[in-house]
């Protein structure tokens, strides 16, 4: 008698090879047997006509605060993901001093964009090591979860207000290396950071791992060739760009020090840098050409983004921008206001660096307002109303969110292409570039990535690859570079993480506003349907897309 018995599936089992027809019997955690199974079970699952596939693991999210209050991880769970790995960007929240957690939270809140209000009610961390941080969510996960160790903690730990102000010392670095070794030992897996400008606390300074020499980056990286094992997750300075030289030696060199793959950001072309991916991904095939595991990820999930003045980041690149929006609120806006302020704007926007910027606003669209008397620019444009009122572009923009205290919400989406549609083509194809562009659990009001696995197998499938190729990118791809052992495939023995879904109904639903968060605080989510099932370590977690209740997700150390 088995726990679980799904019958007649479409097998695909996350190896690329075709597809066959079997039952999947399941006892415990794990899978017992695969074929034409006869024996009763507690629970059958008719799945005739429908496809079974590992569980989906999504290798780029920061859901570190969100599980507290969300053990399912959503809107992850809800695209058929089973397994996440949060941590990512360097930014954790261990280890971390006690009655340290609050500075890690406002600098999570301000530079992966998490309501303040819903960090300060939900999350129940108050500081230790990274093992306490995970062990405290031990029989209390949906999903299977597991995570990085983040630079920008590790620095924050070892130097104080300092991490936030000058390059370590060399004792210094040791005691960060020591606490990454502390971490790998707790079931880390691997070590992260980033260096982009971007990447503003709260508190207007650039983030700690910014401040971070060559020499400390590869130090810390040199500690996982001790456990040979764990990944490296890294965005340079220069992403945009395509890397600079600068950037590709230390990269190089952090892949062989470690000894690991090294996980770097999403291919995107960007206005201000139209063919930056390209230049990166002939970076990642040189390297491995030299031997060296370096994977970038490729989007899936619709680009676009939705923002409010009150808590985007997107305008950081640019001083006058980022001098303004991380000043105190009442001072926010009397900075807004003032000619001057909007002149060095004017003057940063005439730079090359900021076409990007002027293109936001040309397609920009008013998406909602705080202020009924305002309904009227909803679905407009902003350069629809400036030219209405005989005004400028910027001061238009800036008028409209400052009449509702910077709450204005807007949207921007890419609109259709040939171009990238060839692009985002040729890099599903690669077979070193890794699907995973989601950023779940952030930037909660700007966007939303968690749709990219049902998007990749529901409108790149078969233009772009077969079914059993874009499985495999999902499952045992992401597997076999995290050093996860035991999942991503469908084999006797391994863990019972499936995916049942229909084929003909698989597709991304529409992207909307919930206030589900603690404090009411609002998220934007994007439904899925066509999941019949999506099954963690042998329990079914979510039914035709509704939590069960179960909590079976595990640890992933």
């Amino acid at each position: 008698m088995f726990d679980l018995l799904i019958k007649a599936a479409r097998v695909v089992d996350g190896t690329g090879m075709p597809s066959f027809t079997a039952d999947v019997a399941v006892q415990g955690d794990r899978i017992a047997s695969i074929g034409r199974i006869d024996a009763g079970a507690a629970r059958v699952v008719d799945a005739d006509g429908l496809v079974l596939t590992p569980g989906f693991i999504d290798v780029h999210t920061h859901y570190d605060a969100q599980l507290d209050w969300d053990p399912t991880a959503s809107p992850s769970s809800w695209h058929g993901v089973t397994t996440v790995i949060a941590g990512n960007c360097g930014f954790t929240l261990a280890p971390a001093r006690r009655g340290d957690t609050e500075w890690l939270a406002q600098m999570l809140s301000r530079v992966e964009g998490m309501a303040p209000a819903a960090l300060a009610e939900g999350l129940r961390w108050t500081g230790g090591g990274f093992g306490e941080f995970w062990g405290r969510l031990h029989g209390r996960l949906g999903v299977n979860a597991g995570g990085y160790v983040g630079h920008s903690a590790v620095r924050r730990y070892v130097m104080g207000d300092d991490a936030s102000l000058r390059p370590a010392r060399a004792d210094e670095i040791a005691a960060m290396q020591a606490l990454v070794r502390q971490a790998m030992h707790e079931g880390a897996l691997g070590f992260s950071s980033s260096q982009l400008d971007i990447h503003v606390a709260h508190d207007g300074r650039e983030v700690p791992s910014n401040h971070a020499r060559p020499e400390e980056l590869l130090a810390l990286c040199a500690v996982l060739a001790e456990h040979g094992r764990g990944a490296v997750e890294f965005i340079p300075r220069s992403f945009v760009s395509g890397y600079d030289e600068a950037d590709r030696e230390l990269i190089r060199n952090m892949a062989r020090i470690s000894g690991r793959p090294v996980e770097l950001n999403t291919l995107t072309p960007l206005p201000a840098a139209p063919d930056g991916w390209e230049h990166s991904l002939r970076f990642a095939h040189d390297a491995f050409a030299d031997g060296l595991r370096i994977h970038p990820m490729f989007p899936t999930n619709k680009l676009g983004a939705h923002f409010a003045l009150d808590t985007t980041f997107l305008f950081d690149e640019m001083p006058s921008f980022r001098a303004a929006l991380t000043r105190p609120p009442a001072e926010r806006a009397r900075c807004l206001r003032d000619p001057a302020v909007r002149a060095q704007m004017r003057a940063e926007l005439a730079d090359p660096r900021g076409r990007a910027f002027v293109f936001i606003w040309q397609i920009c669209m008013i998406e909602a307002v705080r202020d009924a008397a305002h309904a009227a620019w909803i679905g407009r444009s902003v350069a629809e109303i400036a030219e209405e009122r005989g005004a400028d572009m910027l001061d238009t923009f800036l008028d409209m969110a400052l009449a509702e205290d910077l709450q204005t919400q807007f949207a921007v989406e890419m609109p259709p292409s040939d171009v990238f549609d060839a692009m985002i083509t040729q890099l599903v194809r690669d077979p070193i570039v890794m699907a995973g562009s989601s950023d779940a659990g952030a930037h909660l009001l700007s966007f939303v990535g968690a749709d990219y696995t049902t998007r990749l197998l529901s409108e790149w499938v078969p233009r772009a690859l077969s079914l059993e190729a874009a499985v495999a990118r999902l499952t045992m791809f992401p597997a076999m570079v995290h050093g996860i052992t035991d999942r991503g495939v469908i084999r006797p023995g391994a863990a019972a993480d499936l995916v049942l879904f229909d084929p003909a109904r698989l597709r991304a639903g529409r992207t909307h506003l919930v206030h589900d968060f603690p404090a009411a605080s609002p998220r934007f989510v994007v439904d899925a349907e066509g999941y019949a099932a999506v099954i963690v370590n042998g329990q079914i977690l979510l039914e035709n897309g509704v939590h069960t209740g179960a909590l079976p997700g595990q640890l992933v150390r």
